[in-house]
């Protein structure tokens, strides 16, 4: 089998700009990888350990020539190689989603950057390129581990005194930063929750290019630009991104096991809001997750026991949690379907009212029936007045670290 690979094959396929795509000639991507990787082919697909030295095409392969995230640690490098873990805490982006991120961020010749999440080192590296010999690049992260790693990778590819990486917390104030032109994260921060110090450290006109998430759903990537009033004001990009968050902004993981779908110490209410058909699609969770940014979702099948599917909320930081089942027979493949998609009562257990379907948060969403003619479309979802398209929504960041939703002729938000 012949595989065409490396970073000029790489730089051929993806869709970018030229001074990208000449960082990306210049930087092999095999030099910051381990030689034992994990690798999920699909979305929903089981994470695959790779060892170069007995795979070695397939190791090429899934590299340099498929589109892949790399899985290179789990669990904060407590589960060893082959074992897949329970939550990846590190990998090398898809190469389509890192020259995204670079294209929109926008880096000039001479600046000085900031990376929040050093990884594998390969991003710095792409970094170092576009900045060039007289500019500056800053990498920090959390885990020792990992900046041990990126070290050796960046000195063995010959960037040692063109990246400079340190053992910090992102999400706090970096004094050996100073002040720099442009901040790319790595990892996504909560809804809410952008560190005002990663403002502070901007220049006025600076840019700064993060992921957003909330525990509901994966949100957009977001690119700020930030003023003289010490403010940063910007929109999303118009690509997905699904990335690990800052662990300072880890919430705990959600527990089912004690809970119960049909708790008989609590009094259920009926509504008319379909839950599968708002928490199959992450446009519409993205919707919710703006009201509820800690809440967590389950979607169980129906068994031969039970006889439905169940949809699970829980927001593991107050303990709240709701429970909703059909009160009709479900299709097959889409167990919150009915057979002609048509929205039927649901039975709604909720620990508290404000988690209930029936009343508080949730019962603001509503789900168009005409955008249920395919499984395949996303059905148009508003939460708390909110309705946007992703790549028009704005944000406004202030002092307090608040993030606010502002208008725009595409978006229409309430708060």
């Amino acid at each position: 089998m012949t595989i065409t690979a490396g970073p000029e094959a790489l730089a051929a396929r993806l869709d970018t700009t030229d001074p990208v795509a000449a960082a990306v000639r210049a930087v092999p991507l095999e030099h910051f990888l381990p030689a034992r990787i994990w690798v999920q082919a699909t979305d929903d697909g089981p994470y695959e350990p790779i060892d170069r030295a007995t795979e070695p095409q397939r190791w090429m392969h899934d590299v340099d020539v498929a589109d892949y995230a790399i899985v290179t640690q789990f669990d904060d490098g407590a589960t060893q190689w082959p074992e897949r873990g329970w939550r990846p805490s590190c990998s090398a982006s898809q190469p389509s989603v890192v020259v995204g991120m670079l294209d929109a961020l926008n880096v000039e010749r001479g600046q000085q950057v900031l990376e929040i999440g050093t990884g594998t080192g390969y991003n710095a590296a792409l970094l170092a390129e576009l900045v060039g010999p007289y500019g500056h690049v800053l990498s920090v992260d959390v885990d020792e581990q990992l900046v041990s790693a990126a070290c050796w990778n960046l000195a063995a590819a010959g960037y040692q005194d063109r990246v400079e990486v340190g053992l910090a917390d992102g999400a706090t104030a970096l004094a050996a930063a100073g002040s720099v032109d442009r901040v790319i994260a790595t990892a996504a921060v909560q809804l809410g929750r952008l560190p005002y110090t990663w403002i502070e450290q901007t220049r006025p006109g600076g840019l700064i290019l993060t992921p957003v998430r909330a525990d509901l759903a994966s949100g957009p990537l977001v690119c700020l630009q930030v003023g003289s009033d010490r403010t940063a004001r910007g929109r999303a990009v118009g690509m997905r991104v699904g990335f690990m968050e800052l662990r300072a902004q880890r919430t705990p993981g959600a527990s089912w096991s004690a809970l119960r779908w049909d708790d008989p110490t609590i009094e259920p209410a009926l509504t008319d809001v379909d839950p599968f058909t708002a928490l199959l699609y992450e446009a519409s969770r993205w919707a919710i997750a703006i009201s509820v940014p800690s809440c967590r979702y389950d979607l169980e099948k129906r068994t031969t026991e039970r006889g439905h599917g169940v949809a699970w909320l829980l927001d593991p930081i107050t303990g709240s949690w709701a429970s909703v089942i059909p009160t009709t027979p479900r299709s097959e493949n889409y167990p919150g379907y009915d057979e002609n998609r048509s929205h039927a009562r649901s039975i709604c257990i909720a620990s508290t009212p404000s988690f209930s379907f029936s009343g508080g948060y949730i019962s603001r969403m509503t789900v168009s029936s005409s955008s249920l003619d395919s499984p395949r479309s996303p059905p148009i979802a508003t939460a708390s007045s909110w309705s946007s398209s992703a790549s028009k929504l704005s944000y406004s960041v202030t002092r307090f670290t608040r993030v606010t939703t502002v208008s725009s002729p595409e978006t229409k938000v309430s708060s």
